[in-house]
């Protein structure tokens, strides 16, 4: 999705019965799957099945012709379907060849399946969300779905500088576990530094206080205080400079000591007036606070408008949906949402075409079902 944004000319290959599991992943608009539209837009996508060498042929036929090659299967799938970095090199010696997994490709693990909310899990992710140790919560995003794409589309970009620079290709590697053990910098640190490790805190941070969620007459408002000049701020804000004296709360550190007496009175005094209050205080004192927001609010944010950040794609047949760009500004080349997302193998045929075969060869291919075309 990030490179093909970035103008890249993305083709996705899919099975043939079902194609990419989340098409099935709903709501549904239709066809459409919320979980798929937004991940998929302006790519290409074309059905075959790379069990049959037929298949196998179609991939290293594209493989030869591409500058990156992308795969997304569990550790040794590759291997076992012919589709690892040495069948594909052998087709193209300098391509810039990509894995993405859950686990990594080396390890006692790498071979395991895995998804988001288990890697969240196993890196400790849950451990640290949610009210209580005793109901584990994961993140309500798929931070390590989006966040390991992130990551293999960074190597991905560096590969290709580097290939620009040098002429040689290389191998690109991310996976779930290596993206969740890196998001768990700071709560490795406090192991380290204290000899415990850290809990969950709810909307809460161990490091800073005052700072979490507080109900308002009419909603929640976060309010984040990060040091002592904007604790200086929020006590002006909410009258309550007092405080300003009390040793309780006279640095960061004392106040997390002391967050108990110091946010109870808080959220006493936030619950009796609306959210909109709170925010017109707020931004009159400089005190970084901000609405809780539920989907519809953000869909109607005038910042998200500002920003233009929601692009409106048309879905076949089921009108239109927006969904988010992506969020890097580009003074010369900014990211386009290039399209929207494909049909199960809609642009086969112009990509077996663009690959060399003969239109005698796509109606073999189609009727030995190595490869179906969309409509």
């Amino acid at each position: 999705m990030i490179l093909a944004d970035l103008g890249a000319d993305i083709i996705k290959v899919e099975r043939i019965d079902g194609g990419d599991d989340a098409r099935n992943m709903g709501p549904h608009r239709g066809e459409w799957g919320a979980y798929f539209v937004p991940i998929n837009r302006g790519k290409r996508s074309i059905a075959v099945d790379i069990t049959k060498p037929a298949g196998r042929e179609i991939v290293y036929r594209l493989a030869s012709r591409c500058e990156v090659f992308i795969e997304n299967f569990r550790g040794g799938k590759a291997e076992k379907l012919g589709l690892d970095e040495p069948a594909i090199r052998a087709r193209n010696p300098d391509i810039i060849y990509a894995s993405l997994s859950a686990y990594g490709q080396r390890g006692p693990d790498y071979l395991k399946p895995g998804y988001d909310a288990i890697l969240q899990a196993r890196t400790g992710i849950v451990s640290v969300t949610g009210p209580n140790a005793e109901t584990p919560i994961r993140a309500g995003v798929s931070i390590l779905d989006m966040g390991a794409g992130v990551w293999m589309a960074l190597g991905i970009l560096a590969a290709l500088f580097e290939k620009q620079r040098t002429g040689r290709g290389q191998r690109v590697d991310a996976s779930l576990f290596e993206t969740g053990v890196m998001l768990m910098c700071y709560h490795l640190l406090y192991r380290q530094f204290t000899g415990v490790s850290p809990g969950p805190e709810g909307s809460r941070h161990n490091a800073m206080a005052p700072y979490g969620a507080f109900a308002t007459a009419d909603g929640a408002i976060m309010i984040g205080i990060s040091n002592d000049r904007l604790f200086r701020r929020l006590c002006a804000a909410i009258e309550r400079e007092d405080w300003l004296e009390d040793p309780r709360f006279s640095t960061n550190a004392s106040r997390v000591r002391n967050r108990a007496d110091l946010e109870g009175p808080i959220a006493d005094l936030v619950c009796k007036k609306p959210t909109e209050h709170w925010l017109a205080l707020f931004k009159q004192h400089d005190v970084p606070g901000d609405a809780v927001q539920n989907a519809e609010q953000v869909m109607d944010d005038q910042q998200a408008a500002a920003l233009d950040q929601l692009a409106e794609v048309v879905l076949d047949g089921e009108g239109s949906a927006k969904i988010p760009r992506l969020p890097i500004g580009l003074s010369l080349t900014p990211p386009v949402v290039a399209g929207p997302p494909p049909k199960l193998g809609e642009h086969g045929r112009a990509i077996l075409l663009e690959a060399g075969y003969s239109e005698a060869e796509i109606d073999e291919l189609v009727r030995s079902r190595a490869c179906a075309i969309g409509s």
